[in-house]
């Protein structure tokens, strides 16, 4: 049997998000078992990836935003792309739509995985015989249809599609009912933590709570900072830790002063060692407005710590048991939220009993699993 190659396709490979993060990791995976590259629309940073490649990950950028532009390139840059755009892809114009179609067209027969709709197209339009497509989403159905352009465009691309793979049950049946007659697969391969389950727990004696995320209003720490203001006023001696950047960072600062939160609320940005971040903590909190899945939940499952979440859509609901593993919130429930940390802050035992589960649920998405779920789809394309 011919184990054909894997080719991801994404935005940018360098970006320090949630997509980098996890097409990295599954590409990190697969090149255990088979060829795999990674081809990037852009290039904005320096030479250092926004997480670790294996070395035999190959990629390939297509557009170098380091370098200056020449006049025939300047001029195509204002013309408009053929692709159907989504919010924040304003790198598209008939510049890079030549530079797609032109490595698109240049692949063997393989797998080619993209990333996102408006690359979903691209694949559907230049892929030449051969190629099998695969789409993976990384947001939620809701938050797709909330879009009309995205949801047009879905509704045209998805079923010219070989496979499409989402983060969770409930988006993979909504996309079924949205398109009963379409023949093309609907996969439900969750995300796979980016690290084996560590040999100790945290020991969840520390004073402090994390959070982690882009800091957009999407994520929500301006409700988490509404929650905790009630926490931190019963237990002075508690801390919450968010780790991220993002357009909000200016206003989450004022409205820590401006709530007198200064010594219990701390902005980290980024920490590369996220495990041991994590290892140091007692709790894990995510207040997001909407998930695709939520690799942070996972992450802090798997060292032992209890969890507490909104119950947005459409991630946190399949992977945080109610009084389990911790505590999922109505959403939107400010004070819910608050009663909810406070209840793990003073009952020791609860903690512990939470954490414990939580290491139990992490069990399911293990590096092994995930990679077996992924050949499981690819193997059906082998020759």
């Amino acid at each position: 049997m011919q184990r054909m190659p894997i080719t991801f396709l994404m935005y940018d490979a360098l970006g320090g998000g949630g997509v980098a993060r996890t097409v990295t990791n599954t590409a990190n995976l697969l090149a255990e078992h088979r060829d795999v590259q990674v081809v990037s629309l852009l290039r904005r940073r320096g030479d250092q990836l926004g997480f670790p490649l294996d070395p035999r990950v190959s990629v390939d950028f297509l557009v170098d935003r380091r370098q200056g532009l020449g006049p025939v390139q300047r001029r195509l840059d204002r013309l408009p792309t053929r692709l159907a755009l989504a919010r924040g892809e304003s790198a598209f114009s008939l510049r890079t739509d030549h530079l797609l179609a032109k490595r698109i067209r240049s692949l063997d027969p393989g797998v080619l995985v993209s990333t996102r709709p408006s690359l979903h197209l691209a694949a559907t339009r230049w892929a030449p015989p051969g190629v099998h497509l695969v789409g993976q989403e990384h947001s939620t159905f809701a938050s797709r249809m909330a879009n009309p352009r995205q949801a047009a465009l879905l509704s045209s691309v998805v079923p010219r599609l070989d496979a499409y793979v989402v983060l969770t049950r409930g988006d993979a049946e909504s996309y079924r009912r949205w398109l009963p007659d379409m023949a093309t697969r609907v996969e439900h391969i969750p995300n796979a933590l980016p690290w084996p389950l560590p040999a100790e727990p945290s020991p969840l004696d520390a004073k402090v709570i994390v959070s982690a995320g882009r800091l957009t209003k999407q994520k929500g720490a301006g409700r988490l900072l509404q929650a905790f203001h009630a926490v931190a006023r019963a237990h002075p001696d508690w801390q919450l830790h968010i780790y991220g950047r993002g357009p909000e960072q200016a206003a989450l600062e004022r409205s820590i002063e401006r709530r007198g939160l200064q010594s219990q609320v701390r902005l980290l940005g980024y920490d590369r060692d996220f495990q041991s971040v994590l290892q140091r903590a007692s709790m894990f909190v995510l207040a997001s407005h909407s998930e695709g899945f939520s690799m942070v939940l996972i992450e802090a499952m798997s060292v032992g710590l209890p969890l507490v979440s909104f119950d947005c859509p459409q991630g946190p609901r399949e992977i945080v048991e109610n009084e389990k593993n911790g505590f999922l919130v109505p959403d939107g429930d400010i004070h819910g939220f608050a009663v909810a940390m406070r209840t793990l802050i003073e009952n020791v035992d609860l903690r512990r009993r939470c954490g414990e589960r939580g290491r139990e649920r992490a069990q399911a998405y293990t590096q092994d699993v995930n990679v077996e779920e992924w050949l499981a789809l690819f193997d059906r394309f082998d020759t």
